[in-house]
């Protein structure tokens, strides 16, 4: 058994992630992607978000923007082995002491840790995410997620983003095992959505069935 945690700053998007993720499973996609091997929903609980009022989402399609406050998890198992794994995704709000008591919690439990960066947003505030939390292991996996909001040059950018992540880590003896570049929700409009959306399913397979 497996367990994930997913840490990362506010917004990065670990809860698109995993409710991605319960989509590929509940719909047999998980079987289609690089690795796919049949697995199932043993539980998926999002208790654990708030609705923000006013936020950016009122109103867009009857959607709602909400706030990580305890952790959101995920347990599924692979049919084959019967081998269950779980996915924690705690908040990313570190001023909160229930979201931070969270992520402290999660960051020791977890056998495996995914840093989640988002790339339409500046790197510094999300380092300082990960300046504060304490217990980390010496190898950690990477996702760097919404490459459909960056505009130009992707590989430009992702090569740089990549160096700086790599760069913050080290300084710290953490070495990166893996890096992973995800979009997290279905975008329309966006050429590539499968692809990355696939990546979701790609990196936690990866990071489970092979260990």
């Amino acid at each position: 058994m497996v367990n994930i945690g997913l840490l990362g700053d506010i917004s990065v998007g670990k809860t698109s992630i995993l409710r991605l993720f319960v989509r590929y499973l509940k719909q047999g996609d998980i079987e289609k992607v690089k690795g796919g091997t049949k697995c199932s929903v043993v539980k998926a609980d999002f208790s654990g978000e708030a609705t923000v009022p006013g936020g950016e989402k009122e109103d867009a399609l009857n959607e709602k923007e909400t706030k990580t406050i305890h952790p959101n998890r995920i347990v599924f198992r692979e049919d084959s082995t019967n081998k269950a794994h779980t996915i924690f995704a705690p908040g990313g709000d570190r001023a909160r002491a229930v979201v931070k008591m969270g992520i402290i919690t999660i960051s020791r439990i977890a056998t495996k840790i995914i840093a989640v960066f988002s790339l339409d947003r500046d790197l510094d505030p999300q380092f300082e995410f990960f300046n504060d939390v304490r217990f980390f292991p010496d190898k950690i996996y990477v996702c760097i997620n919404k490459i459909d909001l960056v505009k130009g040059d992707k590989e430009k950018k992702l090569t740089e983003v990549k160096g700086k992540i790599t760069e913050f880590f080290e300084a710290r003896k953490i070495a990166i095992t893996d890096t992973f570049i995800t979009c997290g929700e279905t975008i329309e409009g966006f050429a590539d959505v499968e692809t990355y959306n696939n990546q979701v399913a790609e990196m936690i397979l990866e990071i489970t069935t092979k260990n």
